[in-house]
């Protein structure tokens, strides 16, 4: 049996499948565990995936929100079945580097999407870089 580290979005909808899911599965600390089960809408998934993206883990969703394009129906509480039957689709973050006038640098991680808003009116000197896989 794998070992999983649950992530549950705080709605009404998910209080009654977080205690089912916490008495028929134990909550491992993301470190110890194998796979960390968000169970939210598509927004939690990407603020879920950038703030646990340091334990590089494999991350499966359950849609509780409105639409869930990036998350999986949910169709039972057998987790380990749901998985069984998933298909691994790996994903390659875009790193944000951003230097202020300073110089000093910023970094970041994005998943779905990066912006930049200036604090005065002049220009900014933009640079994509295409090809760089971290």
């Amino acid at each position: 049996m794998n070992k999983y580290h649950f992530i549950f979005d705080k709605t009404k909808k998910n209080k009654r499948l977080k205690n089912i899911f916490l008495k028929k599965y134990k909550n491992h600390p993301p470190h110890l565990c194998k796979i960390i089960l968000v169970l939210g809408g598509d927004g939690f998934m990407l603020q879920t995936l950038k703030k646990y993206q340091k334990y590089n883990k494999i991350f499966y969703g359950i849609n509780r929100g409105t639409f869930g394009f990036l998350m999986n129906k949910f169709k039972t509480y057998d987790i380990e079945k749901s998985i069984l039957k998933a298909k691994l689709v790996s994903i390659s973050p875009l790193e944000m580097l951003a230097t202020n006038k300073t110089g000093k640098i910023h970094s970041n991680i994005a998943i779905n999407e990066v912006s930049l808003l200036r604090q005065t009116r002049q220009a900014a000197s933009l640079q994509i870089i295409n090809g760089k896989r971290i």
